[in-house]
């Protein structure tokens, strides 16, 4: 995590899908008004990770740019409501 309360947090992703968001469920739990309850998930499909938005109310941003859905690669910024994180892919390291 980059920024806000859980700053210098790391979370380990499931292998398929790891949910983000509000809910105390989520794999990723960001407990802020900023944040929906369901807001994103990420999916790894083949070895390749994208993100997809759930439909949350502030959206879910990709190096700054609002997403739907798209990949993300090792070393990308995501935005979920005030928390920016940067994705590491341990393949990579």
């Amino acid at each position: 995590m980059r920024s806000g309360a859980y700053s210098g947090d790391r979370y380990l992703l499931q292998p398929d899908v790891s949910s983000i968001g509000r809910h105390p469920d989520s794999v990723v739990c960001l407990d802020d008004v900023t944040v929906s309850r369901r807001h994103a998930e990420v999916q790894c499909t083949d070895g390749v990770y994208s993100v997809v938005d759930l439909g949350s109310l502030n959206g879910t941003y990709v190096n700054q740019t609002r997403i739907d859905e798209g990949a993300i690669e090792h070393g990308d910024e995501l935005q979920i409501g005030k928390y920016r994180m940067v994705f590491f892919d341990g393949s990579q390291a």
